[in-house]
């Protein structure tokens, strides 16, 4: 329940980001920053998720995996 007593909407939040990746590579590249985050006892928060993605980015030397880290950044930020 939202602090303004409606009901949280479906796909809000994470579980909504979570919900819009489709390509096998990048599920797979955010489970397993998800795990990494859970193995840190961090909260699973978007700007967990944001960090570890940009500080993926910014070590990458694969162009392809820097274009799927650019749309999930893309999709993070989309509402």
């Amino acid at each position: 329940m939202r602090q303004d007593g409606s009901p949280p909407e479906k796909n809000s939040g994470l579980v909504g980001y979570f919900s819009r990746v489709s390509h096998p590579s990048q599920v797979a590249m955010l489970g397993r920053i998800t795990v990494e985050i859970l193995r840190q006892d961090r909260r699973l928060t978007r700007t967990a998720v944001c960090l570890k993605l940009i500080g993926r980015l910014d070590a990458s030397d694969n162009h392809e995996e820097q274009h799927h880290l650019r749309e999930l950044l893309g999709m993070l930020f989309m509402r």
